[in-house]
């Protein structure tokens, strides 16, 4: 009984070994090819998005590597593929770059330590249940983050393409140095790195069943291999070691962590955000559920475990995960081959990276930042809505000026300050009869529809709470005072407050006393539970009376009409 016991809690805390306890032998072809696939095609990206955090190319191999692992046990998902991401790598070196001095033992430390405090994040996030945080990030913030993000790593890659050293990450200054340093391009490099990102265009254009990356890479090796590109002054990544590195706590000063908080918490949001929609796109194409909360929890464990194997901010990797599922893949286990592929590739075959030229990784990185450019995205946010283009070119220009760090906090306070600001003045509308039913409607002006006299009916289109409740009573108090002929009932059509904080009912409270002094009714029409309980703590609903409760705006117009006559309070009794 108590194994037992011990191996449900085990499963409730590991998903994998639930997965583990119910696969099906008829899945393993298929989750092995789909695992072995996407670990092919992943490696010549992950050692490049090392090039992001500025670290050796093995580390994006560590932290593929500690990502697969740690993300499989915890998942919810089933065909998410966990590892290094372009977006999540040009964030991370932003925020280590500045702290380094350039030392490249500090680099690594640094790195390390920024993977612990984003998967610690998103564990603090699992643990008190935030999985909503996700929604925090907006589709125009997520929008400027790519491009501006897109358009940063063109520009630290052009140093790579055009065989000239640059530093620092501001996109302007690195603009600036590849212009000045023109007259030094190393042409060798440069027409080799042309070559390369043509093939990547072409492959992707016309056979985008090759994987471009990978394509490139064997090129590049062969080419090394065959022509001695050393020779002609093209820069090679050089000697790697072999093997997977020993699992250490990074060091850290208590400095470094509050220089890296910001980017931490950034990182987490951008993570979770892009895996929880990753996540549940494939589930609902495969027909299961993920859990928030479990994705959390799978993605800071990934991240923590790259820290302690000296990689780098990992999230779900869009490209991985479709070739996980266009193979078939069935389950986890697919990551669980990833990571054994991997094994493998760092005992056995990492001196194929030592042949691999740097502009090599140049090509992948801008041909990879091009296709994050959300530019389609952009121009239909332009037509939508001229607010959220905004915010979205607002994000883009902050990152370029001043940082992708700062741009994405500051993408994250702008769609905080949306989401209240439209709390704070939410839609409103005072309803008519239309004539062509005898219904009350929110009509618009050119829609055939009468007011009843004596009678104002307002629906607001959003719960009551105390960042709006001022703005509403307010609204209610001016059309009543605009009203002519007089108001003699105040409809309240309630079936949008589905939620109402205590600030708000006690403004509604001094409102209905206020009215109710001007010899002004006020009814209830349609009001959720929710909004009759709020009512009842504050002492309102004895004061307003049960036979001022309506269950329709109908009933309640009836109830009027029949006190009143059609023609309302202020009617000619002859006619």
């Amino acid at each position: 009984m108590k194994a037992a016991a011990l191996l449900n809690y085990l499963q409730s805390g590991l998903p994998l070994l639930a997965t583990l306890r119910d696969y099906r032998l008829a899945w393993l072809s298929k989750d092995s090819i789909a695992g072995l696939s996407a670990c092919i095609v992943s490696i010549p990206s992950v050692i490049a998005y090392a090039e992001l955090v500025h670290l050796p190319p093995i580390a994006g191999l560590y932290a593929a590597l500690a990502a697969a692992v740690g993300y499989a046990l915890f998942a919810s998902s089933r065909h998410v593929i966990a590892g290094p991401d372009a977006a999540i790598g040009l964030l991370a070196g932003s925020a280590i770059l500045p702290l380094s001095a350039g030392d490249p033992a500090r680099i690594v430390a640094l790195a390390a330590v920024l993977s612990v405090l984003s998967g610690g994040v998103l564990l603090l996030a699992a643990r008190l249940k935030l999985g909503v945080i996700a929604d925090l990030l907006s589709r125009p913030v997520l929008i400027g983050y790519l491009n501006g993000a897109s358009l940063v790593l063109i520009a630290t890659q052009l140093g790579k393409m055009f065989g000239i050293k640059t530093e620092g990450e501001e996109f302007f200054q690195l603009i600036y140095t590849v212009f000045e340093k023109l007259p030094q391009t190393h042409l060798p490099t440069f027409f080799f790195g042309v070559a390369l990102v043509s093939l990547l265009v072409v492959l992707a254009r016309w056979l985008p069943r090759i994987p471009g990356a990978l394509a490139i890479c064997a090129v590049a090796i062969v080419a090394t291999y065959s022509f001695d590109l050393g020779s002609y002054g093209i820069a090679l990544v050089g000697k790697v070691p072999s093997g997977i590195p020993q699992m250490t706590i990074p060091r850290f000063s208590l400095a470094d962590i509050a220089a890296l908080a910001p980017a931490a918490v950034a990182i987490a949001f951008l993570a979770f955000s892009d895996g929880i929609l990753l996540a549940q796109t494939f589930a609902e194409k495969n027909g299961y559920e993920v859990q928030p909360n479990r994705e959390l929890t799978a993605l800071g464990s990934a991240n923590i475990l790259a820290g302690l194997w000296q990689g780098f901010p990992v999230s779900a990797s869009q490209s991985r995960t479709s070739i996980v599922d266009a193979a078939g893949g069935k389950s986890q286990l697919a990551q669980l081959v990833v990571a054994v592929g991997l094994l493998l590739f760092l005992f056995f075959l990492t001196g194929l990276i030592a042949l691999l030229p740097k502009v090599a990784l140049g090509a992948i990185l801008i041909v990879t930042a091009i296709g994050m450019l959300e530019v389609a995205s952009l121009a239909g946010l332009y037509k939508i809505d001229r607010v959220e283009f905004g915010i979205a070119m607002g994000v883009t220009v902050a990152i370029l000026l001043a940082g992708v760090v700062p741009g994405i906090i500051l993408g994250l306070l702008l769609s905080l300050i949306t989401v209240l600001v439209e709390i704070s003045r939410p839609g409103d509308a005072v309803l008519r009869r239309r004539l062509i039913d005898g219904r009350f409607h929110d009509c618009r002006d050119d829609e055939a529809a009468e007011s009843v006299p004596g009678l104002l009916i307002y629906r607001p289109y959003a719960p009551l709470v105390f960042a709006n409740a001022r703005h509403v009573m307010t609204r209610i108090r001016t059309l009543v005072d605009e009203a002519d002929p007089p108001v003699k009932w105040l409809i309240i059509d309630a079936q949008a407050i589905h939620d109402m904080d205590v600030t708000a009912a006690q403004r509604f409270a001094e409102l209905h006393r206020e009215l109710a002094d001007e010899g002004i009714d006020v009814k209830i029409a349609d009001a959720p539970r929710p909004f009759l309980e709020e009512l009842a703590k504050v002492g309102l609903s004895e004061e307003i009376g049960r036979r001022d409760f309506f269950v329709s705006v109908k009933k309640a117009v009836a109830a009027f009409e029949q006190e009143f006559g059609p023609m309302g309070p202020n009617a000619d009794p002859r006619t």
